[in-house]
Parts: C-alpha cells; sequence; structure tokens
C-alpha cells in the first residue's frame, strides 16, 4: 500500500498504478468538497463574462502549448496547495509532472 498524497511525474514509475489511482481519489475529494470551474481553452478569465467567480471555490484557466499546459489560478478560496492545485489542473493525472513558473502552473502532457 502506498501513502497518500498527491503523485507527480509517476509515470514508468515504481507502483505507478496505484498513484495514478491515489491521485484520482484526492482528485474526486477536491471536487466533492469544492465548487472547481475550469476552463480548457482560455487561461485569462473574467468574472462575470466566463463565469460568476463568487459561485465557484477554485478557478483555473488554461492555455494549450506544445506537449504541455500553462494553468492561471483566478481564485483559490479554499487556499489549496500547489500540489492540489496542480491536480486539478490536470484533472487527477499528474503523469509527467508538473512546475511552477511565476504564478502559473506549467503541466507537461503528451
Amino acid at each position: 500500500m502506498i501513502e497518500k498524497k498527491i503523485y507527480s511525474s509517476w509515470a514508468f514509475k515504481a507502483n505507478e498504478n496505484e498513484k495514478a489511482a491515489m491521485n484520482a481519489e484526492i482528485h474526486k475529494e477536491l471536487t466533492e468538497k469544492h465548487r472547481v470551474f475550469r476552463n480548457d481553452s482560455k487561461k485569462g478569465l473574467h468574472d462575470g463574462e466566463d463565469c460568476n467567480f463568487a459561485d465557484y471555490d477554485v478557478i483555473i484557466g488554461r492555455s494549450a502549448q506544445y506537449k504541455h499546459a500553462l494553468y492561471h489560478i483566478h481564485k483559490n478560496a479554499p487556499n489549496l496547495s500547489i500540489e492540489e492545485l496542480a491536480l486539478l489542473c490536470d484533472h487527477g493525472n499528474l503523469c509527467f509532472g508538473y512546475t511552477v513558473k511565476g504564478a502559473e502552473i506549467y503541466v507537461s502532457e503528451d
């Protein structure tokens, strides 16, 4: 049994199936506990235009790039950790990892 925590860059490593399942479980818990809005095609979001910011606990904008995506966190009312936010950004995956670049979360994808 593995420790209950968020795993980043778990692809092609020991216990990868368990790590994927743990991330999915934590992602489910986060989305059940917090109201999350995520726009997959627009990183710069505007209150009242893209969504009503007051209706959500966490608001995430996304910009697709080559082999990665950039995410901007517009609202983080519950003060989730960077790891938790990255997990929300990548829909509970994080198999190829993430880094933080300034105010953005950079999630590696294939």
